[in-house]
């Protein structure tokens, strides 16, 4: 599957669960789908886990044990071992990013003014660890138009 299809395919999926859960700016969330997933191509996406979801002590569904790398230190990967959680198709793992930011402490998106500003909220929220991930999903936003699925 080429970029422009996984964005298409998993872009339609993520617009419809955006709007009927009230998140205003799919295109952040498609990007980080591309971001996290390389365009579906990643040894994760085979588990149609597209956001690099970890398990965490409130997951109880399939998990695998994967090479990751975390950006403790700006600027300084450090390699590890996490479980990730496994889906059986791609509706599942999109909508399991939606179960995951129900959290309380991502409950701040809903506001948010912008895709940027999404971006900007989630990582704040202790998302993700790396120190350029609103650049790099603002890019994927910028160089797909994303915005058409806004």
């Amino acid at each position: 599957m080429n970029n422009g299809d996984f964005i298409y395919q998993i872009g339609i999926i993520i617009k419809s669960m955006s709007m009927a859960f009230g998140y205003k700016y799919p295109s952040a969330i498609i990007a980080q789908a591309v971001i996290e997933s390389n365009f579906g191509k990643s040894g994760l996406a085979k588990y149609h886990n597209y956001f690099g979801l970890k398990c965490g002590k409130s997951w109880h569904g399939g998990s695998v044990n994967l090479k990751t790398k975390e950006e403790y230190t700006a600027g300084t990967l450090t390699e590890i071992h996490d479980n990730f959680r496994t889906y059986p198709d791609i509706f599942s793992g999109v909508l399991g990013y939606f179960d995951f930011i129900k959290y309380s402490r991502y409950k701040n998106l809903k506001d948010a003014t912008s895709p940027r500003d999404y971006l900007e909220k989630i990582v704040n929220d202790g998302y993700c660890t790396s120190s350029q991930y609103v650049k790099s999903c603002t890019r994927i936003i910028d160089d797909y138009d994303l915005t058409m699925y806004d």
